[in-house]
């Protein structure tokens, strides 16, 4: 299941005529500084849009902003530790790339969807039009569970990055080491995923007699 699939399941219930995957120049990759839409949706007649917001907010002002062209980028990252709130990411990122001069979107109304591959989180920042908001929930938690090309991706920048730890030297628990792993015997287990090095210091002991 993708986005594309979901508007095309959706086109009479959100007054869709058309959905448009746009071809995406190479560089968005690695390009930070700039974007581009990734789907573009033309209505039926016109959509009326709100102000930006994040996709968590339950309340959009409406103004008279109509549009009939509606486009969604989706962005990708990895986050750290200090820095994984997708929902400033994203509405940073659109608030960026949809005031400077080199990004390229087709129209003013649309929204961008962040997903972040190291924690499995979304969130997306933009203008909405009435049946979009819920329809992008409802969306992105089925894809963020079952989209195999995440998966995909997310291993092979595990594998880039080097975060896979070694293999278990102990084997796993089946009938035929029931016994032995449960016996009156101490068995020592180790614990070494969070060993990076080992360092032993020799301490010698001197006694001093009077």
């Amino acid at each position: 299941m993708d986005l594309c699939q979901v508007f095309d399941q959706e086109l009479d219930a959100l007054e869709i005529q058309t959905v448009q995957k746009e071809t995406i120049h190479p560089r968005k990759s690695y390009k930070m500084n700039s974007s581009c839409a990734d789907i573009l949706l033309f209505a039926q007649y016109k959509w009326h849009v709100s102000r930006p917001s994040l996709l968590a907010d339950s309340k959009d002002v409406m103004d008279n902003t109509t549009t009939q062209k509606y486009w969604l980028d989706i962005q990708l990252r990895w986050g750290d530790y200090d820095s994984h709130d997708v929902e400033r990411y994203a509405r940073a990122k659109f608030l960026d790339y949809t005031t400077d001069n080199m990004s390229i979107y087709p129209s003013p109304t649309g929204v961008l969807i962040a997903i972040d591959l190291a924690y499995n989180l979304y969130s997306a920042y933009g203008n909405w039009f009435p049946g979009m908001k819920p329809l992008i929930r409802q969306a992105m938690a089925k894809i963020i569970k079952a989209n195999p090309a995440f998966y995909v991706l997310r291993e092979r920048i595990r594998k880039g990055l080097q975060l896979y730890s070694s293999e278990p030297t102990e084997p796993y628990l089946t009938s035929q080491n029931y016994g032995e792993l449960f016996s009156n015997q101490i068995i020592w287990f180790v614990d070494d995923t969070n060993v990076y090095r080992v360092t032993i210091h020799k301490v010698s002991y001197i006694l001093l007699s009077n």
